[in-house]
């Protein structure tokens, strides 16, 4: 991973220009990316709050886990999937704590397993398989979705407060939805949504591949809650269980992805969601599933 420093000011268009070892922006600064080592072959990093001011929110600690992997693995191999179970909720006030082991270093994959504890217990735990890039073949994909741009859309987190870490971090832009988005026929809700970082992210693919991470469990999830009320349901618990993604490019986190998010099925408490980025070239560049833990009262 990059050094981490605070960068240059905006520029005139309100974004940030990266100068050599440095990463502007909110989110870029590494408090919620970030780990550092312990000298004992952990790492160490805080998670800031989420939905609730003392459960932290779980992309941070998607990235950090992901950012502990990518510390104990050879720079040429890159993520192409990770797989995570959310197994307590984490506190924002402190540490967590991220251990990886490495499972297997072969000639083109590896495998690390990270387990995020806080408190003494297991609270996240993560397998992740890196690769060493192939050369140039042919790739198949459908098309994307035809949607407006991201010019224009209003905050879609202006629901939160102005000082909550997601929207210093995060530009968000909804498409907006029909009044009743829900699909009767299939049970199918659909939400198209604009990310990037607030600010420029240095050249660093690794980097780019965690801030995704991060990204990825903002609206997923959520998308459940449209025809109840979303994004604060009174009556309404929602946490994370597992997430998964598959990273298919290389990706920069700090131009406009637009993902959108599936969900397809609700009961017996639980919640089952798809994910997918595009870039604004029309290309693939990752996908995400998630169950959460979802009670309506």
């Amino acid at each position: 991973m990059s050094g981490i420093v605070i960068g240059e000011p905006p520029t005139a268009d309100g974004r940030h220009t990266p100068g050599p070892g440095t990463v502007p922006g909110p989110l870029g600064k590494g408090e919620h990316i970030a780990v550092e080592a312990t000298g004992d072959g952990a790492f160490l990093g805080y998670c800031h709050s989420g939905r609730a001011r003392n459960r932290s929110y779980g992309g941070a600690a998607l990235g950090q886990a992901l950012a502990a992997a990518y510390r104990t693995v050879d720079e040429d191999r890159a993520v192409h999937s990770l797989h995570a179970y959310f197994l307590r909720a984490l506190s924002p006030e402190r540490p967590v704590r991220y251990e990886s082991q490495a499972v297997r270093d072969g000639r083109s994959y590896s495998m690390r397993q990270v387990t995020g504890v806080q408190d003494g217990k297991e609270s996240l735990t993560m397998s992740v398989s890196f690769k060493l890039p192939q050369s140039a073949s042919a790739l198949r994909q459908p098309g994307m979705p035809d949607v407006p741009g991201p010019e224009g859309l209003g905050d879609a987190w202006a629901f939160r407060p102005t000082d909550h870490p997601l929207r210093t971090s995060l530009d968000y832009r909804e498409v907006p939805r029909p009044p009743h988005p829900g699909n009767p026929a299939t049970g199918e809700i659909v939400r198209h949504a604009w990310l990037r970082t607030v600010g420029a992210l240095p050249d660093d693919p690794a980097l780019h591949a965690c801030v995704l991470a991060y990204i990825s469990d903002a609206p997923l999830a959520p998308t459940a809650l449209v025809p109840l009320g979303e994004p604060r349901p009174a009556g309404v618990a929602l946490a994370s269980l597992d997430h998964a993604m598959w990273f298919h490019r290389p990706v920069r986190a700090d131009r406009w992805l637009l993902y959108v998010c599936r969900s397809r099925v609700a009961g017996d408490g639980r919640t089952l969601a798809h994910g997918e980025f595009w870039d604004r070239g029309g290309a693939l560049v990752a996908s995400v599933a998630q169950e959460a833990l979802l009670h309506v009262r």
